[in-house]
């Protein structure tokens, strides 16, 4: 007689027969897989397909011309066109700088006319020949006082200051024709006439004259250097400060 079966025999009796079950239902599942994939028909070849090329799109041509929509317009307040844009301005005519010199002199010979200029912006003298330019100014005349600068149809006159001598004082009316008057410019005036001598003067004096009674010039003592300032000591040993340091 056979002994009884225990749980551990049966657990390992049902572990089996599970494993069993599993590999058949794979194998099982392969050979239907590889029969299904042998039995698919083939396919017919597919009808060619016939591309339609389509003419370009193209708006219809337009019966009528619409020209009151144009002149017209809808989203405009005033129903009419926009006007015409103005032409811009012309630029303004280019104008003559003037003030750049300051004319210094002239020279006036046979060969030629040359003024001298300063330049006012730079402080340097400059010299130039009558026609020639300078600063794009042509100096179109020379004179012995002024020169003449030309540009765009303008002028410029430049005229040469000179300082004037001043006149003679003129002569009193009982002064003999002639003669000018003591102190008169450019006329030096006479020496002065020495004093006579005071009548209230003892007999035998006579008055010195201006130079004798100029002060006579004495030595000036050097001057003595400052003495150091006292000490402590010192100031005790003065007398007069004595009884004050007590």
């Amino acid at each position: 007689m056979m002994a009884p079966l225990n749980l551990w025999h049966l657990a390992w009796l049902g572990w089996g027969l599970a494993n069993a079950a599993l590999v058949a239902g794979i194998g099982a599942a392969l050979t239907h897989d590889e029969r299904s994939l042998h039995a698919v028909p083939e396919l017919p070849a597919a009808a060619p397909v016939e591309s339609v090329a389509y003419p370009d799109f193209r708006l219809p041509v337009r019966e009528k011309t619409f020209t009151a929509t144009l002149e017209r317009p809808l989203f405009v307040p005033t129903r009419s066109a926009a006007p015409p844009e103005p032409p811009p301005p012309p630029p303004p005519p280019p104008t003559m700088q003037k003030g750049q010199f300051q004319l210094l002199g002239t020279l006036i010979t046979d060969e030629g006319k040359i003024a001298v200029v300063r330049e006012i912006a730079s402080g340097k003298e400059r010299q130039i020949h009558e026609g020639y330019t300078i600063n794009g100014l042509q100096l179109e005349t020379v004179e012995p006082t002024r020169i003449v600068f030309t540009q765009y149809e303008d002028r410029e006159e430049l005229q040469l200051k000179t300082l004037r001598s001043p006149k003679p004082a003129a002569a009193p009316a009982g002064a003999p024709a002639g003669r000018a008057p003591a102190g008169a410019a450019g006329t030096p005036a006479p020496a002065a006439a020495a004093a006579p001598a005071s009548p209230t003067a003892p007999a035998g004096w006579a008055r010195r004259s201006p130079a004798a009674e100029a002060p006579v010039s004495r030595p000036i003592p050097p001057i003595r250097p400052p003495e150091p300032p006292q000490t402590m000591e010192d100031r005790m040993r003065n007398p007069l400060m004595k009884d004050f340091y007590k």
